[in-house]
């Protein structure tokens, strides 16, 4: 009986992690087709990973994010969106890291906005310098210094609503959909 309620389990986890995988993929692709989810696409599938993480643990969550960020690599059309989700979506599994380790909120937030940041700006110099993705130079060379500042500054105040975003989800997702999700046990 042990081992098929541990084949059972197994078997659970690989269909839910599939099929959340599947619809982090598709949104990714779906945000290839449309010019305004270059950064929507990547943000809703990493929110995708919550549940994963939740159930299974971070190693599977780490896994599940390695293939979405894989295929949309592969797949997608929309490459800037593929390369900010690989640069950016695990943030949910790392939040909870951040969160544990560093008590103090003023500490936590600089350093989220930090992981960010940099996390950004390395994604850009590899699209630009390293994959020669002469449009994405030339967007930014455009923008001037001072609108270029303005975007991070932009991007920054959105990454802390994604932030508490997260966190809302989570609560919403263990105290109204997980008891309704049975099967996941």
């Amino acid at each position: 009986m042990s081992n098929r309620r541990q084949s059972h389990r197994q078997s659970t986890k690989a269909a839910v992690c599939g099929m959340l995988c599947a619809l982090s993929v598709a949104l990714m692709l779906a945000g290839g087709l449309i010019p305004v989810a270059t950064y929507a696409a990547p943000i809703f599938a990493s929110v995708l990973l919550l549940p994963i993480m939740i159930e299974y643990g971070k190693k599977t969550a780490w896994t599940a994010f390695a293939a979405v960020s894989i295929i949309s690599l592969v797949m997608g059309l929309d490459k800037e969106a593929a390369f900010f989700y690989l640069f950016l979506g695990y943030y949910p599994i790392l939040k909870w890291d951040i969160d544990k380790r560093i008590r103090r909120r003023a500490p936590r937030i600089l350093v989220k906005l930090a992981v960010f940041t940099l996390a950004t700006v390395l994604m850009y110099a590899v699209l630009g310098f390293l994959l020669h993705m002469d449009a994405v130079v030339a967007e930014f060379e455009e923008m001037g210094i001072v609108l270029l500042i303005f975007f991070m500054a932009m991007l920054n105040a959105c990454m802390l609503v994604f932030d508490r975003l997260v966190f809302a989800l989570s609560i919403l997702y263990i105290k109204r959909l997980r008891p309704r999700l049975r099967f996941l046990r």
